[in-house]
């Protein structure tokens, strides 16, 4: 895995050319980490091109080192050109003090594929916004996100799917598990052009509230103006599902356990569409840990703040 770090208060970010043909092996990561004596905004903005009948799988991770308060606005724009794949992955997991704001802007081309996948583990207030682009026939995109959170914290995804040709298709699945005194919003577009006929598009939202002071917002759109085409979505915001705990509990399996079991299982419908297996298993490992209550940033780290 080819690795890249952004230290604390940067303004530029990075750009990154992937040749026509050029097929990269090996994931590319982008670090970002913030640490500051004193409270910091700090902003940066990426650049991706990957041209025709290219492929590559890029992974950002964004983390913070010390307890002042942050707030990070980036900004990733990115080119998948014709034929071409791109895999975005994106793992957040910051204390209660930081702010996230990410805006992905994804320009497709005919016949190529892309996806992204944000996973939020941590971090006080975080706003994702991802914007699909569909501009060729033949384009394909997938748009997942997993959040979890809990204490005061709130997690908001936005995502907006633009189909603008004939015969493209595209799918998000976004959970959430919300606890304590949480909140969580989702606003889900799919805008579907007079002339893209042969549309296929589908959406689903689902949340799990762990406690009744947790709340959640959610509004699936679809704004449809072909005439043939094949679009849904959903969204659900609901409790554990007491038939499942009390068969896991009639099996054995103590309360505190089978609650896990419920919700790792929850969650693991958005973790198993990661394609890098090393990446795969370790969101496992730290989503168990999160969901367990022992996962926070600050976890490992010799500077007790208040959380």
């Amino acid at each position: 895995m080819d690795r890249g770090v952004i230290g604390s208060g940067m303004p530029d970010g990075v750009f990154i050319y992937v040749p026509e043909g050029v097929v990269l092996k090996k994931p590319i990561q982008i670090v970002n980490l913030v640490q500051s004596d004193e409270d910091i905004f700090n902003q940066h903005r990426n650049l991706i091109i990957v041209e025709k009948n290219a492929d590559m799988t890029l992974i950002i991770c964004d983390h913070t080192l010390s307890p002042r308060k942050f707030l990070t606005n980036g900004v990733t724009e990115i080119y998948v050109g014709e034929n071409a794949r791109f895999d975005l992955m994106r793992v957040q997991n910051e204390h209660n003090n930081a702010g996230k704001i990410t805006h992905t802007f994804i320009h497709q081309e005919r016949n190529s594929n892309a996806s992204s996948n944000n996973i939020t583990l941590h971090g006080g207030l975080v706003r994702n916004s991802t914007h699909h682009f569909l501009g060729g026939e033949g384009a394909e995109c997938t748009s997942y996100g997993l959040y979890l959170a809990d204490k005061f914290q709130h997690v908001d995804n936005y995502v907006n799917v633009d189909h603008a040709f004939p015969n493209c298709t595209s799918n998000q699945l976004f959970k959430g598990v919300l606890d304590d005194m949480a909140t969580g919003a989702f606003n889900g577009r799919i805008y579907v052009h007079k002339d893209a006929q042969g549309t296929m598009a589908y959406q689903k939202n689902n949340n799990i509230l762990l406690t009744d002071d947790a709340k959640m917002d959610t509004k699936p759109q679809l704004e449809i103006y072909a005439d043939d085409v094949k679009c849904s979505h959903g969204a659900t915001i609901g409790q554990l599902d007491d038939d499942a705990l009390f068969y896991l509990r009639s099996r054995g399996i103590n309360k505190r356990e089978a609650r896990l079991m419920l919700m790792f299982g929850f969650a693991h419908e958005v973790i198993q569409n990661i394609k890098v297996e090393a990446l795969r298993e370790r969101m496992d490992n730290l989503v168990m840990q999160r969901l367990k209550g022992e996962l926070s940033r600050c976890a490992s780290c010799m500077v007790k703040c208040d959380k």
